[in-house]
């Protein structure tokens, strides 16, 4: 009776401490992916950011605020700067020069490294000098007055200047919209001094500056102040076209003014009139209520960035923002996402050790390798290319000229490229041509293309087939282009095209054949019909949680980009402003897999071919073609493919499982079935892997086949030290193995279970 006594009581113990091993092991399990996923030390690294928070540009702020983050987030989930996360400190400068002033103070005493900001040029203007004594380094992603990185050794600057805006402003005037007359209001502050002067040295020279007004813009009664402009303005017989140098709250009350007294004349404005809270600022009135677009209909302004001609890194940071915020960016999140790019990278290199006593000496060998970011060589990857600076820590991203169409701010028909490689061009016969336009101001002689705008649409009629062991898909759709003059517009070629899989005698495109042809509001417009089959490229490593980017895309060798580029045609594309707005009719036919998304973006093709020119021969030539691709993300549905494919492997998991019960009299069975299950589980890999294109790597679904592999393996391991235990007669030894056995096998498919939701629970 003692025997069995004690028997019990280790049988007992043995459970628990079973139990407790287990319970252990799948703790450690979770600790250790959570580690994974998360960086490895706790100690943050600060970066600060000021912005306008309580002010009427609070949506501009918060722009600002959740760009940066959105980056933060990315790095951190990559493991942060060598397992230091980052974090952003939130300083509201409250658009408010004395209180970006104080806050220097604030910042100076924080952990933070470098600051981002501030957003206008005023509190970057008031702030400068602090930081330069205190020594801490900060980057403007907006803010665009010369004098802010003047002499400044801790200021950088992502953005245009304002000397240049205002001189490309006065050529776009002068050159692409034909204006020989102009006239100017400006605000007395250094935002519109600057842009007035640089847009007079300008424009002078080759027209007439009809008319500048001034106008005090700290003045209480501003209303009374710009109705006595417009009066004057009113009486001028031909003022030109009128260039609003002043900020956009300053610009809505000229622009209501004007429109009020129904003026005919066309505006011209700075980047500040294309932020997104721009049009909003006119929705009390009636006349926007009944046409909205009613004030800034025609407006032309310059922007550094526009969404509808930006390239696929833009085109990926907007989708990025639109879902993790419900909303588009514009140029001031893109702005402060690369001056976070711009900082996180000089933080990488400066090597910080980012304790309280090194705080200063931290803040200064960032600045010292923002200021070592001088060259393309070194630069950091932007949306537009790469950024770096130059002695006055400025940095110079290409200008884009937009236009209001009702309140939708798009590229305007004609923009100024700058002439990359003038040794390749024959400037003589190309400005007596009009397709280079120089410019000469303070800074020398620069040249621009005159580039063509071609307003392109892309619109899925149907998705039919999505071939993953081929590596194709089929498409149906529409395709046009809007364009003013140049014949070569249409021509352009699908790379990834293989048949046409209407008539299989036909090519793909053909650009003689459009379904319809005619002239629309002086614009060139051409539809075609296209569908056929289109080589994708398929990523495999998560199969079958896998999401695909099936992508269309084509490219005009005609002409290089600088002189043509194909921009999205957000009115004739209709494009939703969120992703629950999207059609998904043109995906319905595809049963295996769910439709996430669609987006467009304006492409090209790089070569680097002398053609056989003799010019070319001894240079480094680069030349980028135009084009213009759409991406549809597909995400496979899963949990069909599980329930069909994987529904054996779970009852192979299950019948393998059983053999760990079987009687130590059955040791021959229990390794029959063991390696039959493994042979069949082999026979299924096999069968799934067929499905797909060849691939180079594993899969991750294989992982799983390689767990189960190894878990056959042990199964026939711990069946052959059951029968040599039978046969020496040790049956508690072999009672105990089985326990262990049997846990540990129950651990490893609860792990794998685990890891792969963990991995991939957030596609469902």
């Amino acid at each position: 009776m003692q025997q069995i006594c004690n028997f019990l009581r280790i049988n007992r113990l043995a459970k628990y401490v079973a139990i407790a091993l287990a319970t252990l092991l799948v703790v450690g399990i979770i600790a250790g992916i959570v580690r994974q996923l998360s960086p490895k030390d706790n100690n943050a690294i600060h970066i600060a950011i000021a912005a306008p928070v309580s002010s009427n540009r609070n949506a501009a702020a918060q722009e600002m605020i959740q760009s940066v983050q959105l980056y933060l987030k990315t790095v951190n989930n990559n493991g942060g700067i060598n397992g230091h996360p980052l974090k952003l400190l939130v300083f509201d400068d409250r658009d408010y020069y004395f209180t970006a002033r104080q806050l220097t103070k604030n910042i100076q005493k924080s952990p933070a490294l470098v600051v981002l900001g501030h957003l206008t040029s005023s509190t970057s203007e008031a702030a400068a000098p602090l930081y330069k004594d205190f020594r801490i380094p900060v980057i403007t992603g907006t803010a665009s007055a010369d004098v802010i990185t003047q002499n400044n050794s801790y200021y950088f600057r992502t953005t245009f200047t304002n000397s240049r805006q205002g001189s490309l402003l006065a050529l776009y005037a002068q050159q692409v919209l034909k204006y020989n007359t102009a006239s100017i209001i400006y605000s007395d502050d250094n935002l519109g001094e600057t842009l007035h002067q640089a847009f007079a040295t300008t424009f002078e020279p080759n027209g007439t500056l009809k008319k500048s007004w001034d106008f005090y813009s700290k003045t209480e009664d501003i209303k009374e102040t710009v109705n006595k402009i417009v009066d004057s303005l009113a009486a001028e017989p031909d003022p030109g076209i009128v260039f609003l140098a002043m900020n956009d709250n300053f610009a809505k009350e000229f622009i209501v003014a004007i429109k009020k007294r129904q003026l005919n004349v066309s505006l011209l404005g700075n980047n500040t009139l294309a932020r997104e809270t721009f049009p909003s600022l006119f929705q009390e009135y009636d006349e926007e209520k009944r046409q909205p677009g009613y004030f800034i209909n025609g407006i032309s302004v310059a922007v550094p960035i526009i969404l509808d001609s930006a390239n696929a890194n833009a085109q990926e940071l907007a989708s990025a923002y639109q879902q993790a915020y419900g909303k588009i960016p514009t140029y001031v999140g893109a702005g402060f996402y690369e001056a976070a790019k711009v900082a996180v990278q000089a933080i990488q290199q400066a090597n910080v050790q980012n304790i309280p006593a090194s705080y200063e000496s931290d803040r200064q060998r960032i600045r010292d390798q923002l200021e070592a970011i001088n060259n393309e060589d070194v630069g950091v990857s932007g949306l537009n290319g790469a950024i770096y600076f130059d002695q006055q820590h400025n940095t110079i991203p290409p200008t884009r000229f937009g236009k209001f169409v009702g309140r939708t701010l798009i590229s305007a028909p004609v923009q100024l490229s700058p002439v990359a490689n003038l040794g390749l061009v024959n400037l003589e016969q190309e400005i007596s041509a009009g397709n280079i336009i120089p410019l000469t101001n303070s800074t020398g002689k620069q040249y621009f293309w005159r580039q063509e705008v071609v307003y392109t649409g892309i619109d899925i009629n149907k998705l039919s087939r999505v071939d993953q062991s081929k590596s194709s898909f089929t498409a149906d759709f529409y395709l046009w282009m809007r364009y003013s003059s140049n014949a070569n517009a249409p021509a352009i070629e699908f790379p990834t095209g293989i048949a046409n899989s209407l008539n299989q005698n036909e090519p793909l495109f053909d650009l003689k054949k459009p379904i319809k042809a005619t002239t629309i509001d002086g614009l060139n417009y051409r539809l075609y019909h296209i569908s056929g089959d289109f080589k994708g490229s398929y990523d495999f490593h998560d199969y079958p949680f896998d999401r695909q980017k099936l992508k269309i895309y084509f490219q005009n060798t005609r002409l290089p980009s600088d002189r043509l580029i194909y921009v999205v045609d957000t009115f004739g594309l209709k494009l939703p402003k969120s992703d629950a707005e999207v059609e998904k009719k043109p995906y319905q036919s595809l049963q295996l897999w769910k439709f996430q998304g669609i987006q467009y973006a304006q492409d090209t093709f790089v070569s680097t071919s002398t053609r056989g020119n003799p010019r070319f021969f001894n240079s480094n030539i680069q030349v980028d073609y135009p084009g213009l691709s759409t991406t549809i993300t597909l995400q496979r549905r899963y949990t069909v493919f599980l329930s069909k494919a994987l529904l054996p492997l779970a009852l192979l998991v299950l019948v393998l499982y059983s053999t760990l019960y079987f009687s130590h009299n059955l040791a021959k069975e229990r390794l029959t079935v063991a390696i039959s299950v493994l042979l069949s589980s082999a026979v299924l890999l096999t069968a799934i892997n067929s499905q797909l294109s060849d691939t180079g790597y594993t899969v991750a679904i294989e992982y799983g086949f390689y767990i189960f592999f190894s878990l056959c393996l042990f199964c026939i391991l711990i069946g052959l030290i059951v029968e040599r235990l039978r046969l020496a007669e040790k049956k508690i030894a072999m009672k105990y193995l089985n326990y262990f056995a049997r846990f540990f096998y129950v651990m490893v498919v609860f792990t794998t279970i685990t890891t792969y939701w963990v991995a991939f629970g957030n596609r469902l």
